[in-house]
């Protein structure tokens, strides 16, 4: 039997969940929108994957990285980040997702040049702005030019504090990402269990000689020190995020 499991899982018919170790038929786990039935372990999802459960059929118009000066290429599939113009229960907004499955989801210069150009274009636009995040930081192949991002992502939130702006935290967030843009919304939501935090807790850890809480930096205890409005299930995401958008 576990020979055929192990076929299962191989081909992609059988998914087992990180969280729980329960075996699940993929197509249910996907119908579930990936998220585990047995423990409610949320899957990491790709930025197309997210675009097509949160926005509209039909209503996403993807803004190119070539728009923002960045690159000449007219599409960026091979980029940690993923955007355009679209419509949440008919309530049209700006929407950026970032992919970790791209190198860690990591912010290098094009990645900082395409949210500040998110954040432009939705005060150019009169739209909210809303940003998916998961990402292990800032990309340490660009040395300085990826710590600049931080600077400079920070400093276009400052520049268009007048556009609304809602952040989901997905699982991770950490690094200069949590350090920088993401944490300036004027809404901060997550995923339950999503890590959110800076240095992770083995560098904490090592650094400090302590021994951290088993729920160091996840969702849950976040929202019970302050820092997020709200955690919010996958299955509840589309709709809270256009009660908010209402708001706006």
């Amino acid at each position: 039997m576990s020979e055929v499991l192990d076929v299962a899982k191989k081909d992609g018919r059988w998914t087992e969940c990180p969280s729980c170790s329960e075996i699940i038929i993929t197509q249910k786990l996907q119908e579930n929108l990936w998220v585990c039935s047995h423990c409610e372990y949320h899957f990491r999802l790709g930025a197309k994957q997210r675009i097509a459960l949160v926005c509209d059929q039909d209503s996403f118009n993807e803004i190119s990285l070539s728009e923002t000066g960045a690159d000449d290429r007219g599409q960026i599939p091979d980029e940690a980040i993923y955007g355009g113009m679209a419509d949440i229960n008919a309530c049209r907004c700006i929407i950026g997702v970032m992919d970790f499955s791209h190198k860690g989801g990591t912010m290098g210069v094009q990645v900082g040049q395409y949210i500040i150009h998110l954040m432009k274009m939705a005060r150019q636009e009169s739209l909210p702005l809303v940003l998916f995040c998961a990402s292990g930081g800032v990309r340490i192949q660009e040395g300085i030019w990826g710590l600049f991002q931080m600077l400079r992502t920070t400093h276009a939130r400052n520049e268009t504090r007048d556009v609304p702006m809602i952040t989901v935290f997905t699982d991770p967030t950490t690094g200069g990402v949590s350090a920088s843009f993401s944490a300036l919304a004027d809404v901060l939501l997550a995923e339950p269990g999503s890590r959110i935090g800076f240095a992770g807790p083995r560098v904490i850890e090592s650094t400090l000689q302590c021994t951290l809480p088993s729920d160091f930096q996840n969702a849950e205890k976040l929202l019970s020190n302050g820092f997020l409005d709200r955690i919010v299930h996958r299955h509840d995401l589309r709709d809270t995020l256009s009660l908010i958008l209402r708001w706006f």
